[in-house]
């Protein structure tokens, strides 16, 4: 058995993907997926199924958000690919709220791209990208709230 981690996702045609584990370190990149929505949907699926490994305790999720259909339009089915790629292989999973995720990284709801940045190479001593650094904390807000336990 390996190290143990949750799987944090932050989707877009930037995924952010990042296995935080248990002992506090992460692994975090930025995987760059195909134009389509298809060709988005099947990427994340993917994403999952390689990085969901026997050592992933689970899997959460930066829910989607925007104010323009355009963005939107995408997000729900790469949400729902990744949903189903999750329960394929047997994980729990969870969907968290932006505002949620940056409440637990910054101490507040609203802060911007780069507070979450900031506060993740605070705690990791690592740079992120945005999308890195969103996926980061998904998976931190799931194992610091203990929500696979």
């Amino acid at each position: 058995m390996g190290r143990k981690y949750v799987l944090g996702l932050d989707l877009g045609k930037s995924l952010g993907v990042a296995r935080v584990f248990t002992d506090g370190e992460i692994d975090a990149q930025t995987v760059r997926l195909e134009a389509t929505i298809g060709a988005r949907t099947v990427g994340v699926a993917g994403i999952v199924k390689r990085f969901a490994g026997p050592d992933c305790i689970g899997v959460c999720i930066e829910e989607p958000f925007s104010g323009q259909f355009s963005s939107v339009k995408a997000l729900f089915p790469m949400l729902g690919a990744a949903i189903l790629a999750c329960e394929l292989e047997g994980l729990p999973w969870s969907a968290v709220h932006l505002a949620l995720l940056k409440r637990h990284a910054t101490g507040k709801g609203n802060a911007k791209k780069h507070e979450m940045r900031a506060t993740a190479q605070a705690r990791w001593d690592v740079s992120l990208r945005e999308d890195e650094a969103d996926a980061t904390w998904a998976g931190a807000y799931a194992l610091d709230t203990l929500l696979f336990d």
